[in-house]
């Protein structure tokens, strides 16, 4: 009963579903303990690496995903899979400071650190995949949404293709609208479910997608399970809150700015029409500055 509280207090209605591009739902969707969880990573990972991909095995690198004191944590889903290869899949909202590009290198690194142990062999080096799910545009003139990066010579030679990172610009695939699905590459089905999952205005497109793809239905199912626990819309709201809260900061310094700028604008003139001789009451009376003020400048 206290749980179908919670539940009741936090979810908007009965049917409502989460959004996956949250950084908790999205990690839930992919490590819920269930089947059709583990089928939609392989499938999600099989579509955007274009190749198939099996036996794969969730590597521990957060606290659980439900633990409701989680503070300040990073939501990226690792695992290994054909023979030691590995992947990290993350959802990015921001790029803060516009630094996305080398963070993404770093984290490509710091995995490839995680799988090739000392003494093992060059030639033996697993291949090692950073996936970044994007809710910002990243490449401005480029208007392809997929984007694959690799350290290679400026003649084109791959240096080794052992680290590749990849970047599924969202805005991008929201922008095509409601195409249908049997137009999209494997991975923009995906990024259109992802987008579109929670919308009730969508379903019908969402159930054209499930259709077409096995891996999304199977995604879809374990969305529908989740949007039952409590704890993950009590994360959504927070997340919402203090995203509003960064926009009303922002808004109100940028008013600020604004205000300080058009004072320093009224000063300035005052101060050349106190230069060219006239009185303080005229000034005051052009730019609505007191005249102790004006008398100051």
């Amino acid at each position: 009963m206290h749980t179908d509280y919670k539940l009741n207090r936090y979810r908007p209605s009965p049917d409502a579903l989460l959004n996956p591009c949250s950084d908790e739902v999205f990690k839930a969707l992919f490590t819920n303990e269930s089947d059709e969880s583990r089928i939609a990573l392989r499938c999600f990972l099989t579509a955007v690496l274009h190749k198939n991909v099996k036996n794969i095995e969730l590597r521990p690198n957060e606290p659980p995903v439900l633990d409701d004191s989680d503070k300040a944590v990073r939501f990226d889903v690792s695992c290994t899979f054909n023979n030691g290869e590995a992947a990290d899949v993350e959802m990015q909202g921001v790029n803060k400071y516009n630094s996305f590009g080398p963070r993404a290198e770093y984290l490509s690194a710091r995995l490839l650190n995680t799988v090739f142990h000392k003494g093992d062999d060059w030639q033996t080096i697993p291949k090692v995949y950073q996936i970044s799910l994007l809710n910002f545009i990243f490449d401005k003139d480029d208007p392809a949404a997929i984007g694959h990066y690799r350290m290679q010579k400026d003649n084109g030679h791959l240096l080794s293709g052992i680290q590749t990172v990849i970047f599924l610009e969202l805005p991008k695939i929201d922008a095509l609208g409601d195409v249908p699905p049997e137009t999209l590459h494997s991975e923009e089905k995906w990024c259109k479910f992802l987008v579109d999952a929670d919308n009730p205005s969508k379903q019908d497109y969402i159930n054209k997608l499930t259709a077409s793809d096995g891996g999304i239905m199977e995604a879809k199912k374990t969305l529908d399970k989740i949007s039952s626990d409590w704890i993950l819309w009590k994360c959504e709201l927070d997340r919402e809150i203090i995203e509003r809260d960064r926009n009303s900061e922002l808004h109100y310094a940028k008013e600020q700015g604004l205000q300080q700028g058009t004072l320093q604008a009224k000063r300035e003139d005052a101060r050349n029409m106190k230069n060219d001789g006239l009185s303080a009451a005229k000034i005051a009376e052009y730019t609505g500055l007191s005249e102790d003020e004006i008398a100051g400048l």
